[in-house]
């Protein structure tokens, strides 16, 4: 292994280390800041709401490697209009996907949180409300990965070569 790849892999590991870290840091401060913001019911019902569509986050990131995969192909084979349709493609898969995650989460999701969760009644309004808002997200997450995924390997490309 040549030393420029050797310096290449340890800023490379050193940048994420500290982005790492950073994002440790302003997670914890922002929590300090929701939870006195919130009180602690209010936050207890954010965070098992909103939990719920993030813990599905695990599956944008692996949507969003696996289309980095076929763009980073495309673009290594210097085929732009093959990287076109490969583009076309997986945004109509991922909108379909969005399609079924939204009718998903407005049956069976509301159905688990208004009849199977504990929630205090006088904060069922705000749950549904916060429930709605990371549906939300999620959806606009699910839409913008293959923009995310070409993004990053054409910055990729740009950078390493």
């Amino acid at each position: 292994m040549s030393s420029i790849n050797r310096k290449r892999i340890a800023r490379n590991t050193a940048l994420l280390y500290f982005r790492m870290l950073l994002i440790m840091v302003i997670s914890l401060f922002t929590v300090r800041i929701v939870l006195q913001t919130l009180g602690v019911e209010d936050y207890g019902i954010y965070n098992v709401v909103a939990g719920i569509v993030v813990m599905f986050s695990f599956l944008s990131n692996t949507m969003a490697s696996s289309s980095q995969r076929y763009f980073a192909f495309e673009l290594g084979k210097e085929d732009y209009l093959r990287l076109k349709k490969v583009f076309s493609i997986s945004l109509m898969v991922y909108f379909g996907i969005a399609l079924v995650v939204l009718l998903l989460a407005e049956t069976l999701g509301l159905w688990f949180l208004n009849t199977k969760m504990t929630i205090p009644p006088n904060r069922m309004e705000a749950a549904n409300w916060i429930y709605q808002f990371s549906i939300f997200s999620f959806l606009i997450t699910i839409v913008t990965i293959p923009y995310n995924a070409v993004t990053h390997c054409i910055s990729a490309r740009v950078f390493f070569f």
